[in-house]
């Protein structure tokens, strides 16, 4: 069965509950760990208010997560939000102005320096024309992937501004928008409880990016059935780039025969190792037609032929899946501990860490057992 999307109230708990009946006149920050419900809630909440503010926005930082929210339930009905009202900040941004005749001019280059262009020429176009607020509600998944003055903006735009996010899944580099919507909100929800990733997947993530003193671990409020799909870590060892590809279709093989109505995640660090192993997958030819590569040349929507998604990590943001493949995992050194946590999180039962050199510690599951005395000579 596919539980991703809660269909109806008897789903919800009571925290989850209380956040829907939020004064729909207030800005509201919904905080919590991967599982809790943020981005379900967060899009519950956008069709609960949109009766009375009907003039609503939903913004994320990923194209491959607006297409996963846009792939809930009930998204297009007429009383509910529209597709067209879910889209990136960027693709917002380059409409906003499109549609104002006033077209991004991009300067080329890295995705921060398009990024930082976009904000200052909308930034600009409102200040100058003294634009007043264009929404009721602007919706913010992922808030820690926007940067302060993307806040301001969009405040500046809104009424009100919802907002879910996790301080431990901040990748971008920088840790500016839970701040800043700390500061912004007049409520902020905590929600502690997690129902969809597996136990032992929580303590290995706890581990690779331990929480701060005070804080709760994913393992301590994990309510997931652990007895009906007991959830599982797998390091697998190769000796090339090739064979770890050839180990992860073969893998991927057996998956899909009881893996049928959930996606299925392969992620890597970097583009080039996303690409090479799309091409194995192409030549290999046998999951060609239920797979489907997420990147900036060539994004596909979601649909039946998306069993498996291949995709960066930093892509994979605020998505999920039954089972997560991330290749060149002994890369993911320490300097890059949070992006380990994203990739691991996404997973609710399988998570398998391809390498061909040692993993570093924090991704190297315990071993219940010490070694024998002869064997460390």
């Amino acid at each position: 069965m596919n539980e991703t999307w809660w269909v109806n109230a008897g789903q919800l708990d009571h925290d989850q509950k209380s956040v829907l009946r939020t004064d729909p006149s207030a800005s509201l920050l919904i905080k919590g760990p991967p599982g809790s419900g943020k981005t379900n809630i967060l899009l519950l909440r956008a069709n609960y208010v949109k009766a009375t503010h009907p003039r609503i926005l939903f913004l994320t930082f990923t194209r491959t997560l607006t297409e996963f929210i846009r792939s809930g339930p009930s998204i297009g009905r007429p009383d509910q939000i529209q597709r067209n009202e879910i889209m990136t900040f960027m693709r917002w941004g380059t409409t906003f102005l499109n549609e104002r005749g006033n077209p991004f001019v991009s300067p080329g280059g890295n995705f921060k320096t398009i990024r930082k262009a976009l904000f200052t020429q909308v930034s600009e176009y409102v200040k100058t024309n003294k634009l007043g607020k264009f929404y009721d509600t602007v919706f913010l998944d992922e808030v820690q992937d926007f940067r302060d003055e993307e806040i301001n903006v969009l405040s500046d735009l809104s009424e009100t501004l919802n907002a879910a996010g996790d301080s431990r899944q901040s990748i971008w580099g920088h840790k500016q928008g839970l701040p800043k919507m700390e500061g912004v909100a007049d409520e902020v929800v905590e929600l502690e409880k997690h129902y969809r990733i597996g136990i032992k997947i929580c303590h290995f993530a706890d581990r690779i990016l331990p929480p701060q003193v005070g804080e709760s671990s994913l393992a301590e409020n994990c309510y997931y059935d652990e007895a009906s799909r007991p959830s599982s870590i797998t390091p697998i060892s190769s000796g090339s780039s090739e064979e770890q590809y050839r180990l992860c279709l073969d893998r991927l093989k057996r998956q899909i025969r009881y893996i049928n109505d959930e996606p299925i995640l392969v992620m890597a660090h970097t583009q080039a190792t996303r690409d090479a192993f799309w091409n194995a997958l192409e030549v290999d030819g046998d999951l060609v037609g239920k797979s489907i590569i997420q990147s900036s040349e060539g994004y596909e929507p979601f649909g039946p032929d998306s069993l498996i998604r291949v995709m960066t990590i930093a892509s994979a943001k605020g998505s999920e899946a039954r089972a997560v493949h991330i290749l060149k995992a002994d890369r993911l050194d320490a300097t890059l501990r949070e992006l380990a946590f994203t990739g691991v999180t996404r997973a609710k039962t399988e998570v398998a860490l391809y390498h061909t050199g040692p993993l570093p510690g924090h991704l190297q599951p315990p071993s219940e057992e010490l070694p024998e005395i002869d064997d460390i000579f």
